[in-house]
């Protein structure tokens, strides 16, 4: 396992590591290794991780889709949620978000 910078914080490296595996998993699935995670603070465990809302990944390739960016499968998986949550909650993806996608995260 690779290390993590001094400066992150649990739940930044958290959401990070989540990525990277979902990204790992497109990859492994043939996909393009693109990956994300959405948590949101509070009710943090003893680790200060947070809650994970939803984690996807890029499943263009395997779907043959135009659509299913990492950030838009991170978000179907994390369902339906009230406006606030997406207001409390951080993106993480192992690629910078598609500019598309900047006002649903």
């Amino acid at each position: 396992m690779t290390s993590t910078p001094a400066t992150l914080s649990a739940y930044d490296a958290h959401g990070l590591r989540l990525a990277l595996a979902q990204a790992e998993k497109s990859y492994a699935e043939g996909g393009i290794p693109i990956g994300g995670a959405l948590l949101v603070p509070g009710d943090q465990d003893a680790e200060g991780e947070g809650t994970v809302l939803g984690a996807g990944h890029n499943q263009r390739v395997q779907r043959g889709s135009a659509t299913l960016h990492g950030e838009i499968s991170t978000l179907e998986n994390a369902g339906r949620l009230g406006a606030g949550v997406y207001r409390r909650a951080t993106m993480y993806t192992t690629l910078r978000c598609a500019p598309i996608h900047l006002p649903a995260t």
